[in-house]
C-alpha cells in the first residue's frame, strides 16, 4: 500500500505540489466532516497572492499595476478522502480560482475572466479518484501531468516574472473530461497516462482529444521524467500540439540544479505554418537566509525558416528570492527580461497575466492555507 500511496501522492496530488512555490509549506489542517475522523476526512485548503507589478518594454511603455495571483493563482478547494478497507482508498478534489485584485480578471494579458486561474467556478480541478493496490485512477478535470511535472521542474515553480512559461508550453494547463490511471511505484519509477475526451459532434472520439504520459524516477535528492502532452485538432485531422519533457533536479544540499528540455511540434488547424519549438531552460535554486534565490535561464529555439515568418528565437534571463515568515506566509519579489528575435512578440508574464512587454518585476506575499 505505501508504493501505491506515493505513486498517487506523486500524480494526484502533483496539482497542489506543482504550484506551490515550496514542498516544505507544512500539512494542510485537516477537519473531519464527522466525527469518525479515521473513517473520513475533508481538508480545506488554498492560497490568496498579492503582488505589486512593474512592466514594460511593450508598446504602451511602463505599467504599474497590483495584481492576484502573481507567484501562485489564487485558489481555495476541498479534498477528501474515505478509507474502503482491503487497501483501497476513495477521494476527490475540488479546487476553483478567485481574483483577489478586483472582482473580475482585469490586468493586460488576463486569460481567464471571471475566476483568473481555471476559467470557471471549481474550474482548475474537480475529479474523484480510487486507488489501492491495482495504482490510481482520477476522473474529471485536473491538470496533466506533463504540466505538473513541468512546474516542479522550473526553479520558481511555474510562477513570477521568473517562470518559464513565459516561453515553453504550457502543456494544459487543464484537461477536461479526463480519465488517468496511475501505476504504482517500483523502485523509485513512478507511470502515468491520461486521456481527455473532446466531445466534438459528429465526428470520432478523436476530434479534439487531449492525451498524455508521464515516466518519471525519483530517488532521494535526484528525479527525471519524460513526459508526453498531446492535443489533436478538433476536426480530427492531424495534431495541433505535442510537448515533450525531458528534465529533472539534483539537489546538492547548497544548491538545487534545475534542467529541461521541451520540444512543441503539431499542425493547427487554420494556422499556415507548422509549430516547431524547442525550448532548453537551465536553473538553480539555492537554500539562503531563511528563504532561496531562484535563478534560470531559457532559450526558445523556434525552428520555423524565416521566410516562413518564423525562426522568432528568444531567451529569458531571470532571478527571484522567498523567504518564508512561516510555514504558510511567504514573501517573494522577481525579475526577468526576454530577448525576442525576428519580430517575436514573447512577454513577460505570471499565473494569472501574460504580461504587456519583455521585461516585469515582481513583489508580492502569498499565504498558504
Amino acid at each position: 500500500m505505501n508504493k501505491t500511496l506515493l505513486a498517487f501522492a506523486l500524480f494526484s496530488a502533483l496539482a497542489g505540489a506543482a504550484n506551490a512555490q515550496d514542498p516544505a509549506n507544512g500539512p494542510d489542517p485537516v477537519a473531519p466532516r464527522d466525527a469518525d475522523a479515521t473513517r473520513s476526512g475533508v481538508t480545506l485548503y488554498g492560497r490568496i497572492d498579492m503582488g505589486l507589478v512593474i512592466d514594460g518594454g511593450g508598446p504602451s511603455g511602463r505599467s504599474v499595476r497590483l495584481t492576484g495571483g502573481v507567484a501562485k493563482g489564487n485558489d481555495f478547494g476541498f479534498k477528501g478522502t474515505e478509507d474502503l478497507g482491503g487497501g483501497y482508498r476513495a477521494g476527490f478534489v475540488m479546487e476553483t480560482g478567485y481574483c483577489a485584485d478586483s472582482t473580475t480578471s482585469s490586468g493586460p494579458g488576463t486569460t481567464n475572466p471571471p475566476y483568473c486561474t481555471g476559467s470557471n467556478f471549481m474550474g482548475r480541478g474537480t475529479h474523484v479518484d480510487l486507488y489501492g493496490p491495482f495504482g490510481g485512477i482520477n476522473v474529471g478535470r485536473q491538470y496533466p501531468v506533463g504540466h505538473s511535472y513541468l512546474m516542479l521542474v522550473d526553479p520558481f515553480g511555474g510562477g513570477t516574472a521568473g517562470q518559464v512559461l513565459n516561453l515553453a508550453d504550457v502543456s494544459g494547463p487543464y484537461v477536461s473530461n479526463a480519465i488517468r490511471y496511475m501505476a504504482p511505484t517500483y523502485g523509485g519509477l513512478n507511470f502515468a497516462v491520461e486521456v481527455g475526451l473532446g466531445e466534438q459532434p459528429g465526428g470520432s472520439w478523436a476530434n479534439g482529444r487531449e492525451d498524455g504520459g508521464a515516466l518519471i524516477y525519483g530517488s532521494g535528492p535526484a528525479s527525471v521524467g519524460l513526459t508526453v502532452y498531446e492535443v489533436r485538432n478538433n476536426n480530427g485531422i492531424g495534431r495541433a500540439r505535442r510537448n515533450v519533457l525531458l528534465g529533472g533536479w539534483y539537489d546538492f544540499g547548497v544548491v538545487k540544479v534545475h534542467a529541461m528540455a521541451q520540444r512543441s511540434t503539431g499542425s493547427p488547424t487554420g494556422v499556415a505554418l507548422p509549430l516547431d519549438i524547442l525550448d532548453l531552460m537551465a536553473g538553480v535554486s539555492v537554500p539562503l537566509g531563511g528563504g532561496k534565490v531562484m535563478a534560470s535561464y531559457t532559450h526558445h529555439d523556434d525552428r520555423t525558416t524565416l521566410a516562413e515568418h518564423g525562426d522568432q528565437d528568444a531567451h529569458q534571463l531571470a532571478i527571484g528570492y522567498m523567504y518564508w515568515l512561516s510555514k504558510h506566509v511567504s514573501l517573494y519579489t522577481a525579475w526577468a527580461r526576454i530577448a525576442n528575435q525576428n519580430g517575436g512578440k514573447l512577454t513577460v508574464g505570471s499565473p494569472t497575466e501574460h504580461g504587456t512587454g519583455n521585461k516585469a518585476f515582481n513583489l508580492g506575499v502569498g499565504y498558504d492555507f
